[in-house]
């Protein structure tokens, strides 16, 4: 009887041999490039949305860990409540609907911590949207820090860790960026159009020693999920959210660090029915008046 699992290894490593992606000598597959710790000298980080939240707490985790943190947000009397105590973390008040501004915290951040080892872009805006609202205003003002934001950071930052020889990017989507969800239009979209945009930039930059990475938690405490008036399976504290956070960026170089793992097999499920399913699935995620 013929096995048809080394015939079905063999045609991939023949395809990535084809495309570049196993050597012709060993056909083992190329070397991922890693950032390296910089021997005894603090590693630095940069937590944008580092004010509250998720980020806030990211930014406290490093920073025990050692780290020098910037931390970035729009609201400075935050920032300042965060680095209470913690001389390791450095606040620098930030809009990310401002691209100039951006360039020049990058730039500032870079004089005075040396460097950028780590950079989290944890900025969002959200707001629970009645079914069928697609107001252009509301999405205009979730797209523009969602995921503009990052489009605005991605050239500056690129080019300052390209001078320092490289560095991490991540950029914090959300499990709602699996699938449409309903009275989520904005945010499901912008956090999937940031699962892509990751996608291509992990592709694209690690040849220049940068690491992508894309983070996809569930739903976690905070003042914005506080605005929500429907149910949050597995609701975890900002704290333990930052654990896996930190562990997936200082302890592997994968690309997906997403939790908590019923929320991810869940989503994860829902994405791969057949759309008849789905949809199936979905409708019954409305409001009792509007599936009607």
């Amino acid at each position: 009887m013929v096995s048809v699992a080394p015939l079905a290894g063999d045609h991939f490593r023949a395809a990535l041999l084809s495309i570049g992606l196993l050597t012709g000598d060993d056909r083992k597959p190329a070397p991922c490039v890693r950032v390296c710790k910089r021997g005894d000298m603090a590693q630095v980080a940069w937590v944008i949305g580092g004010g509250s939240g998720i980020g806030a707490a990211v930014a406290q985790r490093l920073a025990d860990a050692g780290w020098q943190v910037a931390i970035s947000g729009r609201r400075a009397e935050k920032l300042d409540q965060v680095a209470a105590g913690r001389p390791a973390i450095h606040p620098y008040p930030l809009d990310v609907t401002d691209g100039a501004a951006i360039a020049a915290t990058i730039a500032q951040i870079a004089s005075d911590l040396g460097r950028l080892d780590l950079t989290i872009f944890g900025a969002a805006a959200w707001q629970p949207m009645e079914v069928a609202d697609y107001d252009f205003g509301r999405f205009s003002t979730i797209v523009d820090t969602n995921l503009m934001g990052v489009v605005r950071l991605a050239t500056p930052l690129v080019a300052q860790l390209e001078r320092q020889g490289g560095g991490q990017f991540a950029v914090i989507s959300s499990v709602a960026g699996y699938l449409g969800l309903p009275r989520s239009a904005a945010y499901s979209a912008c956090k999937a159009a940031l699962i892509n945009l990751c996608e291509t930039m992990r592709t694209e930059l690690l040849p220049k020693n940068i690491i992508v990475r894309m983070i996809a938690p569930g739903f976690v405490k905070s003042e914005l999920t506080d605005k929500n008036d429907f149910p949050m399976p597995f609701l975890m504290e900002a704290d333990e959210a930052a654990r896996h956070i930190v562990d997936g960026l200082t302890r592997s170089t994968r690309f997906e660090i997403a939790f908590p793992w019923q929320m991810v097999w869940l989503m994860k499920t829902l994405r791969f029915l057949p759309y008849p399913l789905f949809f199936a699935v979905t409708r019954r995620m409305l409001p009792k008046e509007s599936s009607r």
